[in-house]
């Protein structure tokens, strides 16, 4: 029986982290602890890996190096053949703690450094170079001076349902955590965000309405509905993700290309075609500001994470 391919999945390990940052997507600085149980792990990839194969697996968090036995999650999901690429997605803090285990199981580690780290992005990557060619993994140092604030109360139904359209997260991958799979990260702690940060109270959990159980029987049919399904997400109400992005040209040709298992091993693998791309990316980066809500002005504000600010920009 064939396979479903999906080009990346997102595996967050463990939901909190060592930094406190007001603006994170995953609203990891408004929880205290929680890991993804590597039994519970086990058991989903066990069913997934009998229907679906992924381009990439992205493990990350919250912060996944603080998961003491991060290589035996990997190791598991490639005992099972589920993906091409095994990624570390981390901010590096402890870059210094990771195993030899891990290095020889993971075929990328990126990194998110951020102004308030004490090593310079330099200085990582001399330590980092001898130990990538001696375990063969790739990496990267994304050097982060912003972030996008896309969480919102305020937009129409319409705007949600034309963001869900529109979403490069739905798009080109999904969240696995906790034996659930979803289209998206979001909807695993948008209800805390609300109730935390807006003292809102919604009657949807939405960890389980917008998520797919996955030890329920009959998943294959199950799977094929819920990736088909055309409507909206219930935590699409509250994110201005899918509004920031276009659908177009650029997103038809990195659709092809993560779904061509070829290109991914050979993109990942190759340091010198990794960098490259990322490295001309850099250059026509931008991000839109703001976007119309019927009368209003719904703004997705970027904020600069070298100037401190206890408010909105606070980084530990």
């Amino acid at each position: 029986m064939k396979k479903f391919y999906v080009a990346n999945a997102e595996i967050p390990v463990v939901e909190h982290c060592n930094l406190n940052c007001s603006l994170c997507n995953s609203h990891a600085y408004l929880i205290e602890e929680s890991n993804y149980p590597l039994d519970q792990f086990k058991a989903d990839i066990d069913v997934l890996s009998k229907y679906i194969h992924f381009g990439i697996l992205t493990f990350m968090g919250g912060e996944p190096l603080l998961c003491k036995n991060l290589d035996e999650y990997i190791s598991y999901a490639k005992s099972r053949k589920m993906g091409e690429i095994y990624r570390v997605l981390t901010n590096g803090i402890l870059y210094k703690n990771m195993s030899v285990d891990l290095m020889k199981v993971m075929d990328v580690l990126e990194i998110s450094h951020y102004p308030q780290m004490k090593e310079s992005a330099d200085d990582i990557q001399k330590y980092l170079e001898p130990l990538a060619k001696k375990y063969k993994f790739t990496f990267y140092i994304k050097n982060i001076g912003y972030f996008n604030k896309i969480d919102t109360t305020s937009i129409t139904e319409t705007e949600a349902q034309e963001g869900y359209n529109k979403c490069s997260r739905i798009f080109y991958g999904c969240s696995i955590f906790d034996g659930y799979y979803y289209k998206c990260m979001r909807p695993k702690t948008t209800n805390l965000y609300l109730e935390k940060k807006c003292g809102i109270t919604s009657e949807v959990n939405m960890r389980e309405v917008d998520g797919l159980k996955i030890s329920d029987d009959g998943f294959r049919e199950r799977f094929q509905e819920y990736f088909n399904r055309k409507e909206m997400l219930v935590a699409c109400k509250y994110c201005l993700m899918g509004l920031e992005d276009e659908t177009g040209f650029k997103y038809y040709v990195k659709h092809k290309a993560m779904n061509n298992k070829l290109i991914v091993r050979l993109y990942y693998k190759h340091r010198s075609i990794y960098h490259g791309y990322k490295n001309i990316r850099k250059l026509f980066q931008y991000d839109e500001g703001a976007h119309t809500s019927g009368n209003d002005y719904v703004k997705t504000e970027v904020h600069d994470v070298s100037k401190r600010d206890k408010q909105d920009r606070t980084l530990i």
